[in-house]
């Protein structure tokens, strides 16, 4: 009886190591891909300024390549907790970064890096779901010298995007320019406002690619059908489908290059792929942007 539970346990084990690896199409065992691994911080529509921040956070910065720790691009949900330096602060100081909507831009390129390796399978697995590390001005990639600012939790709440870059160079890539965009005002209040700030992140696929990450805004009452939809079209569902986290939208006057992404003061029509939905997409400023396929190159 020991043995069978024994048997049955390990099976229920195996099953379930087995359902979660096969969202990604390569293996993730646990411990696998140790790096350290930083995050673009992308922080929420937000009142208050003195507790933790919810933000998404985008991988900083993926690769291409098989033998690759860091080979997924990544966007995730999470909340950052700022922690107090013991030796001067009884309790912990706000994080100090844009705080929006009272500060709409960004202007720099804030950072957390914890500084240990760990492994970034876990992190896909969801047996990881903790981070501590230094916040920062900046990274290794921008012009200026980085600055830390504070130390900071961070804790996954979602897995939003998690998709494996294969370096292959029979992957086709994209016609036209491909972004995926996640919402900066998360509150339920927000499904019903017809103007809607957004996060645009490059959608990588195909050898040699970039990693670019804007921010821009869409005026929803400004949005249409392509063609014969008039049922996937009203305001509800038009506000849903554009307030969907991770929803892919295509540039059809663009092509998918780095000379063609989207770039400031820039006004363009976009379509989420997966509907008629077109809208005219404002660029308010970039935030982030690597050539690959190292993205170790500012473009």
């Amino acid at each position: 009886m020991i043995l069978q539970n024994l048997l049955i346990q390990t099976v229920s084990t195996i099953s379930i190591f087995v359902l979660i690896n096969a969202q990604y199409p390569v293996p993730t065992p646990p411990g696998g891909r140790m790096a350290v691994h930083g995050w673009l911080i992308l922080p929420w529509d937000t009142n208050v300024t003195d507790g933790p921040i919810q933000a998404w956070f985008s991988h900083h910065v993926p690769e291409f390549w098989t033998d690759s720790p860091h080979n997924f691009q990544i966007i995730l949900n999470g909340l950052l907790t700022p922690i107090s330096c013991f030796n001067t602060e009884s309790t912990a100081q706000p994080i100090p970064i844009p705080y929006p909507p009272r500060d709409n831009l960004l202007h720099y390129e804030y950072t957390i890096t914890p500084p240990p390796e760990f492994s970034l399978n876990d992190l896909l697995l969801g047996t990881l779901t903790e981070l501590k590390g230094v916040v920062y001005n900046g990274s290794f990639d921008t012009s200026y010298q980085r600055i830390p600012l504070a130390l900071g939790t961070l804790t996954v709440r979602e897995l939003t995007t998690a998709v494996y870059l294969n370096e292959s160079k029979l992957i086709p890539s994209y016609p036209e320019l491909r972004y995926l965009s996640y919402p900066r005002d998360m509150s339920p209040t927000a499904d019903t406002k017809p103007f809607q700030h957004v996060y645009l992140a490059h959608e990588i696929h195909s050898v040699p690619d970039f990693d670019h990450v804007v921010h821009a805004s869409i005026d929803t009452t400004r949005c249409h059908c392509e063609t014969k939809f008039p049922s996937l079209c009203n305001s509800q569902n038009l506000l849903q489908a554009i307030r969907t986290p991770g929803i892919e939208w295509a540039f059809p006057t663009l092509t998918n290059d780095l000379n063609s992404r989207l770039k400031p003061l820039m006004v363009i029509r976009g379509r989420i792929t997966s509907g008629p939905v077109l809208c005219p997409i404002t660029i308010l400023e970039s935030i982030h942007c690597m050539v690959g396929p190292d993205f170790d190159t500012k473009c």
